[in-house]
């Protein structure tokens, strides 16, 4: 076999290999698996080439499954649905996004609308380390990875102070004032308060199962909304609850889909009481 005559052939090869057009960034358009099973936190918002302030004390959340749903949340309502991360571009499918139906300010409104108007306009997204930019001709949003930017609380050794009640698929306010309410976890054991009597009982936790079993508590009379509240505290912890942690916040769900969405927070010194 002569190979001398072969050399020229595969030399043109190679550099018609070599003369590709590159992609528009010069290499593979991502496809979305490194952002699989990640949440991330805004660190910025911009509007029309000015930055946009967030509601005071809120943060939007943006969580990619492994299944390729996106759960987002501007402030108030929670959304998501099914999208398509490839390409550099986040498409959501045809359905569109899945929204709860709080009832919010305007303000929270506003917001809760400008994100839902970013995902669903087929924004470019780019991954730079652990940060995420959200990007169209109008918006431009940048997250950081929940892990870094905001850690997950342990379980056992946070008060996790009660903010709302999930009634399957509606979300209310507590009535106590804030902190009023609360859970702590420790040496498979529960104690708090219902923001009306101080409770405890055993809680031995499983994966992301918590057992709970003889939960009591004192017998203070709760007025209107304190007992409602009490109420839903106690169907909670009355069986088994799915728990999850994500950064401050911890969401317990009952088998019946009631729960309740708490918050991490410093314990009171002793001096305070």
């Amino acid at each position: 076999m002569n190979l001398r005559g072969a050399v020229p052939l595969l030399t043109v090869l190679l550099l018609g290999a070599c003369a590709q057009p590159p992609s528009d960034t010069g290499s593979p358009a991502p496809d979305g698996a490194a952002l699989a099973g990640r949440t991330f936190l805004s660190t910025g918002l911009v509007r029309d080439g000015k930055p946009y302030e967030l509601v005071k004390g809120t943060r939007i959340t943006l969580t990619v499954h492994p299944d390729g749903r996106i759960g987002a949340i501007a402030g108030c309502n929670s959304m998501g649905g099914a999208a398509d991360l490839s390409g550099g571009r986040l498409r959501v499918d045809g359905d569109g996004l899945a929204t709860t139906d709080m009832g919010c300010s305007p303000e929270l409104h506003a917001q809760d609308k400008l994100v839902a108007d970013l995902l669903t306009g087929s924004p470019r997204w780019e991954l730079s380390g652990d940060v995420l930019t959200l990007r169209t001709d109008a918006v431009q949003l940048t997250l950081q990875d929940q892990e870094t930017a905001d850690p997950d609380r342990p379980l056992p050794g946070t008060r996790w102070s009660i903010e709302s009640i999930v009634d399957k698929d509606s979300v209310s306010s507590v009535a106590s004032p804030p902190g009023d309410a609360y859970l702590e976890f420790a040496d498979g054991k529960v104690s708090g308060s219902t923001g009306c009597n101080q409770l405890g009982g055993t809680a031995v936790v499983k994966d992301d199962k918590i057992t709970f079993s003889g939960v009591f508590t004192t017998r203070r009379a709760c007025p209107g909304d304190l007992a409602a509240l009490e109420k839903a505290v106690l169907n909670t912890l009355r069986d088994e609850a799915t728990w999850r942690v994500t950064a401050d916040r911890l969401a317990l769900t009952a088998a019946d889909g009631h729960g309740l969405h708490l918050r991490a927070s410093a314990a009171p010194s002793p001096s305070a009481s």
